[in-house]
């Protein structure tokens, strides 16, 4: 298993909502509006990268698929507000 974190910036509404739908379905959960994260095995890992190559269609679009070890992420800092 490796944890992922996939941020996105997807220029049409409705492929943003589709890619965010095909997240959700492959076993991430959202952590931004545009950024989920989860652990997957390394065939869903394939599966995920196939995916979100083809939610590119513009050259504004871009997708950023990060892979953490579990130190990393023990490790992070959340802010939020009151």
């Amino acid at each position: 298993m490796v944890r992922v974190i996939v941020i996105y910036d997807i220029t049409d509404d409705t492929q943003r909502t589709k890619l965010s739908n095909e997240l959700f379905k492959i076993g991430l959960s959202r952590i931004q509006k545009s950024a989920f994260s989860g652990d997957i095995d390394s065939q869903r890992f394939k599966d995920l990268t196939r995916i979100c190559q083809d939610f590119i269609k513009s050259s504004n679009d871009v997708i950023h698929v990060v892979t953490l070890g579990i130190r990393d992420w023990e490790r992070r800092i959340v802010l939020r507000g009151e």
